[in-house]
């Protein structure tokens, strides 16, 4: 009982790092962005080359997010999180004395390799370090430093750039990278296994299992779909949702950015505040969260679809609001009903595939939201809407008691 104890407390001691190594990670992936009128007077790059930076690495982090979650399951989350912030690390640090187009794509696409890493590290990290009790307040708390990361990148990395250049913003993110690194090589606990009776395989993986069987899995598919759907929201929202206000409902420019940093805001609290829900409320269970926060997205996408520029501006709080607590912030109990699917043994590979298949739905999202928009923003929003109803029925179309069954096993 006192080991018990002692292990629930040290997984929040696990939960710091990873919430930490998320924030730094997301500085460096995040602040691409804020650097791009530095690098462009710097380097003399166009538009096209800016924005390719950030396409690199988010290709390079969706294709390394199979082999990262195969290997954490291989090896164990302490040996992958000191490489994963390495390689974020070291790229950086090489790119701020390097003032070459070429190089830095090079040096960026490992940064991606690194971002692809992390969900597959904390997946298994916190899945081994939390039960069914707390498991998606961590997770949670862990997808907080997502926009946490990407806040602070879009005010210390310009603070930097205007006080030096854009080469002291990288170095900086490449030594915060190393250090936090190093700090949990040393603070990192591997799981002890025998503590609640949870027993990993010596290779890392159930006997015979392979990336189709997961594929298989009738229950870890629809969530795998769901997401998707969910992630073409989130997207879309990320991409059009300052124009939307801007050119169909007539906010001001600052009024309209201040309603997508509230969305941001309300999705970071969300993903909190979902899991406490499933903790706490309906003790454990993820599925009953997840239709409420489809049902949401479903909603505040048609609602937005229906809005005239005649209503008053703040009543549109309310869409936005909702926006951050589902599509927003459905993340950390999502991917922790994922990893509870298939189990610990699992977790990486799993996460890894999981992010593959609902980055698609990153990327598919902006493309067809911006194709029908020209039709108008109605019609735009009524496509988010239909993905959260598909959402929807793809939560109503997954076993409960299956996931009970498993839930019950752990």
């Amino acid at each position: 009982m006192n080991q018990e104890k002692q292990d629930t407390n040290y997984g929040w001691m696990i939960l710091t790092i990873l919430l930490f190594s998320q924030t730094i990670l997301s500085m460096g992936a995040y602040g691409w962005g804020p650097l791009g009128p530095f690098l462009k007077k710097s380097l003399l790059l166009t538009s096209v080359q800016i924005g390719s930076l950030t396409s690199i690495l988010y290709l390079t982090s969706v294709v390394f997010s199979i082999p990262a979650g195969m290997s954490v399951d291989r090896w164990g989350a302490k040996v992958n999180l000191f490489i994963c912030m390495m390689l974020m690390g070291i790229p950086l640090i090489l790119a701020s004395f390097i003032g070459n187009y070429i190089f830095l794509l090079i040096l960026i696409a490992f940064t991606g390799a690194s971002y692809g890493m992390i969900n597959p590290i904390a997946a298994r990290g916190l899945t081994l370090w939390f039960d069914t009790k707390s498991r998606a307040t961590a997770f949670g708390i862990r997808q907080t430093g997502v926009p946490a990361g990407g806040a602070i990148a879009g005010v210390l990395l310009i603070y930097l750039a205007q006080m030096r250049d854009w080469s002291l913003a990288v170095f900086v993110v490449g030594l915060l990278s190393i250090g936090i690194g190093v700090i949990g090589f040393f603070l990192y606990r591997e799981f002890p296994h025998e503590a609640r009776g949870i027993s990993i395989p010596e290779q890392g993986t159930k006997k015979g299992m392979s990336l189709m069987d997961l594929v298989r899995n009738r229950n870890l598919l629809l969530t795998f779909l769901m997401m998707t759907l969910l992630c073409l929201g989130q997207s879309s929202i990320s991409a059009f949702l300052v124009l939307y206000l801007k050119e169909h409902l007539h906010f001001p420019a600052i009024q309209a950015g201040s309603f997508l940093t509230l969305a941001m805001i309300t999705g970071g609290a969300g993903r909190i505040f979902w899991g406490v829900v499933s903790d706490k409320l309906f003790k454990g269970r993820r599925l009953p969260v997840m239709k409420i926060v489809c049902a949401l997205a479903t909603i505040s996408a048609l609602a937005a679809g229906l809005w005239t520029p005649g209503l008053t501006h703040y009543l549109f709080i309310i869409v936005v609001v909702f926006f951050g607590l589902s599509f927003l912030g459905f993340q950390g109990v999502a991917v922790t009903m994922l990893v509870e699917v298939c189990g610990p043994e699992l977790a990486g590979r799993a996460t890894g595939l999981g992010v593959t298949i609902a980055w698609a739905g990153m990327v598919l999202g902006p493309l067809v939201y911006g194709a029908i928009v020209t039709l108008g923003y109605s019609y735009a929003w009524l496509f988010v809407g239909v993905a959260a109803l598909g959402a929807t029925l793809l939560c109503q179309a997954i076993h409960e008691t299956d996931l009970d069954e498993v839930m019950n096993s752990q």
